[in-house]
């Protein structure tokens, strides 16, 4: 090889050298370099990382919390109250029956067996005492009204012999004994009279005659409630023609449960509701019966009430609640705070950011302030006042999330 020759391959060995050594320092660094040089790419300015944008959001909101300002909650009507103490009667709630006063109803029969001749009333009827109501053909009552008329006629017969004798024994022309017999059959005489005139009275027929009709009259003011009689009907003594019952006043019958009957006696002061009457009405237990229903193991509770204008009807629903001794409560909220949210009672209560849904355990009430037994410690403030529209948006929430 000639020394040009020779020369030319050693530059050119130089020059591949140069090359390998250039290729070499561009080559990346390690994978872990390089990872974390990837990772920095994805870092904006403030060195977050835009990748994983749940890794980088806030925390979820408070579990049943509605957030809201002091101004929305002024503009909502929402009043803040703190739980307290309070005096707390217990009030018993108990669903009742509107029923007729039964010491002033009554029921009236047929004096004998006959036939219905007719029944000037019906049902709902407004009647004085002594109207007539239905009138009866019997023979019975015709015989009666015989048998008294027989007994008075012997009666005045005995009269006129009892003077007869008297005066034939002043005259010394009969004996003492013919005088003190026929004073004798006088006095049994008016026996037999007294006798037929009372079984008259005593079966409402007038005397009189010897009629068959029997006139039945209203024994008081009041309302026919039931009336199963019709004219030419076959009726006796044992089935009732028609129900009278004065509604000037009213029974309201209440359900007692046996757990509670130490609470309530006579006396004590209830209100009773009515959904046909605006306004409550007060009244006072008058009885408490001493016997539980054998279906449904409760006691009755007994309130009468006037009824002017006969406003409340029998068969109407009614609710009757009574109001027990009051006593010192630890911790007590406005009854009108309490909401029912996953059929749990639940309090709004005040926090920095708005209100949280708190479950409660409750206790007595009296319809204005209840007991908190749990959930809730004193001076807790809460909603009072608009829980309800708390208790809509909370809804809404929910059903937001839903969706």
């Amino acid at each position: 090889m000639t020394r040009k020759q020779t020369w030319l391959v050693a530059l050119m060995c130089a020059i591949a050298a140069v090359l390998t050594a250039l290729m070499l320092w561009r080559q990346p660094s390690t994978p872990a370099a390089a990872g974390q040089e990837n990772h920095n790419a994805h870092e904006d300015s403030h060195g977050h990382d835009d990748r994983h944008p749940a890794a980088q959001a806030e925390s979820p909101a408070e579990p049943d919390g509605i957030a809201m300002n002091e101004a929305q909650r002024k503009a909502n009507g929402i009043a803040i109250d703190k739980a307290g103490p309070a005096l707390v009667g217990e009030r018993l709630h108990l669903p009742a029956e509107i029923k007729v006063d039964a010491e002033r109803t009554v029921a009236l029969a047929a004096p004998a067996a006959g036939i219905v001749q007719s029944v000037p009333v019906s049902i709902g009827s407004a009647v004085r005492k002594g109207q007539a109501l239905a009138v009866i053909l019997s023979p019975a009552v015709a015989q009666w009204r015989a048998d008294y008329a027989s007994a008075s006629a012997r009666q005045a017969l005995a009269r006129t012999t009892r003077e007869r004798e008297r005066s034939l024994w002043e005259q010394g022309i009969s004996a003492r004994q013919d005088f003190d017999a026929a004073d004798s059959a006088l006095q049994e005489a008016g026996i037999a009279v007294r006798a037929a005139r009372l079984r008259l009275q005593a079966l409402g027929i007038e005397a009189g005659g010897a009629s068959s009709a029997a006139t039945i009259r209203a024994p008081l003011d009041g309302v026919v409630v039931d009336k199963p009689a019709v004219a030419g009907q076959a009726v006796d003594e044992s089935r009732p023609l028609m129900t009278v019952a004065d509604l000037s006043r009213v029974w309201v019958e209440a359900a007692l449960p046996a757990a509670s009957l130490g609470q309530v006696g006579s006396g004590m002061a209830a209100r009773v509701s009515v959904g046909a009457e605006p306004r409550e009405l007060e009244g006072r237990v008058a009885f408490v019966g001493p016997v539980l229903g054998e279906a449904t193991r409760m006691a009755t509770v007994r309130v009468v009430l006037p009824n002017p204008g006969r406003v409340l009807r029998p068969g109407m629903l009614a609710t009757v609640d009574l109001a027990g001794q009051a006593a010192q409560v630890p911790v007590t909220v406005a009854s009108d705070a309490i909401q029912t949210l996953h059929e749990r009672p639940t309090v709004f209560v005040r926090t920095a950011a708005g209100f949280r849904a708190q479950a409660v355990v409750t206790g007595r009430s009296d319809g204005k302030r209840t007991e908190i037994r749990s959930g809730v410690v004193a001076g807790t403030p809460y909603a009072a006042a608009g829980s309800f529209l708390l208790k809509a948006d909370l809804g809404k929430s929910d059903a937001g999330h839903e969706d």
